[in-house]
């Protein structure tokens, strides 16, 4: 085969093979995030050439489909020179896949009683489970806490598992809540097995919970920020031992020279969130990543 191939050769060879079988072909392309060090040159560089072969395909015989997390578009669009014809992608593109509180509640319900012994055991009807919201927020209470922190001004337990799993680009996602109601059941078996006569009125427990949350957040850690970010680990590293919410200022003394280009690379990872309040700036980290990071509540 002679070289260069062009993926407009490539395209129209691929076509004209289809039509003569009468096939058409969806491509899906997933897992991006997992391919290139994320935040870096090479990302960026292959992101846009992937993205710029995509336009080629816009008829219905072959079909390019992209899972593409919204913050590395931003980042691939805003570098550089910019994206010539933007418009012929973002024209076919969806929206943003956001999980809100009320589908995280549904996805939760519908596994834990995916367990016939579970719904035996709490009388939970799977027909009425599948028609009612109200009803599937009923079953949630019977297996946990009306609150995971005493008081009536708290929030209920299912807005505080959506807060506290929330990063700083406000994204919550079924894999995060998952893993932490996971922790907080083998928690409370550990709990059930060393005092086996204890009598409660939920499953479990509050103290399960936030062990659920602690375990989270340094799965997190290790398995985001650490891992997916090697290159900007130092950076995030200097907050550790610190406080939950930082001044502009103490941010600049921190990180030092280029501290304002880090902040947006932490930002559009989502460890930390920019805050105004009265004309002040403050970087404030969220909840789901405090734990691991050993950050005191307060302000720097």
């Amino acid at each position: 085969m002679d070289v260069p191939q062009y993926v407009s050769d490539i395209k129209d060879t691929l076509e004209t093979i289809l039509k003569k079988v009468d096939l058409s072909i969806w491509l899906m392309i997933d897992k991006l995030d997992e391919i290139f060090l994320r935040r870096s040159s090479l990302e960026v560089r292959a992101l846009r050439g992937l993205l710029r072969a995509t336009r080629l395909f816009t008829t219905p015989i072959i079909r390019v489909k992209i899972f593409l997390r919204d913050d590395m578009l931003e980042q691939i669009v805003t570098q550089g020179n910019g994206f010539t014809a933007l418009t012929h992608i973002t024209a076919r593109q969806a929206d943003t896949l956001r999980w809100s509180e009320e589908q995280i509640l549904t996805m939760l319900v519908k596994r834990l009683f995916a367990n016939e012994d579970l719904c035996k055991y709490l009388s939970v009807s799977k027909d009425r489970l599948n028609a009612s919201q109200d009803y599937r927020n009923e079953c949630f209470y019977k297996v946990f806490p009306l609150r995971v922190h005493s008081g009536e001004n708290q929030s209920a337990t299912l807005r505080w598992l959506y807060h506290h799993t929330m990063d700083g680009k406000g994204v919550v996602t079924p894999r995060d809540i998952i893993d932490l109601v996971t922790k907080a059941k083998q928690a409370q078996t550990d709990i059930f097995q060393q005092a086996p006569d204890l009598e409660s009125p939920y499953l479990i427990s509050p103290d399960a919970i936030q062990y659920g949350l602690q375990e989270l957040s340094k799965r997190k850690r290790d398995t985001y920020l650490r891992a997916e970010f090697p290159h900007l680990w130092p950076y995030i590293e200097k907050f550790h031992n610190g406080k939950t919410e930082y001044a502009e200022s103490a941010v600049r003394s921190l990180l030092g020279q280029g501290w304002e280009s880090i902040c947006k690379d932490l930002i559009s990872i989502g460890v930390i969130k920019k805050m105004e309040r009265k004309e002040k700036v403050s970087y404030v980290f969220p909840y789901v990543y405090r734990y691991g990071l050993q950050l005191a509540q307060g302000r720097a």
